[in-house]
């Protein structure tokens, strides 16, 4: 069983102005136990950990390991961009007419896009997610 745990503990300075909400999010993974419904079957799953100012969130992130592991920018990047995908619509319907969806994937879609938007805005006030993404998009 694979963990790690990742801080990151230098912060960039990006045009005068000091980037690190990265910095303030722990993060850690292992694989989990339950490697069904995976994308592709060279992709495997994990169970990764975020925790900021004592508050915590497990959630699923799957990618190929023969190129990658999880690392915090790019689980944060998914989770955001799950997040915008729930935020930016009105409902499961618009939801899945936005994706392209037409199926009871579509459903189970929106809710898992749903659960990483509750989660974020309980770690995040709206202006550290903004700057979380900025961060992350800047790189």
């Amino acid at each position: 069983m694979l963990i790690y745990n990742q801080q990151i503990n230098d912060s960039a300075e990006k045009g005068g102005k000091v980037v690190n909400m990265l910095n303030k999010i722990k993060f850690s993974y292992k694989v989990a136990d339950s490697q069904d419904n995976l994308f592709t079957p060279n992709h495997t799953k994990f169970k990764c950990k975020i925790k900021v100012n004592g508050v915590q969130w497990t959630f699923d992130y799957q990618c190929n390991t023969n190129y990658m592991y999880p690392t915090l920018k790019d689980c944060m990047e998914c989770v955001l961009e799950d997040m915008m995908s729930y935020d930016n619509v009105h409902n499961v319907i618009d939801f899945c007419n936005e994706f392209g969806y037409a199926d009871a994937q579509g459903l189970k879609a929106y809710k898992g896009c749903k659960k990483a938007s509750k989660a974020l805005h309980r770690l995040f006030t709206d202006s550290e997610l903004d700057e979380l993404w900025d961060e992350i998009e800047g790189d």
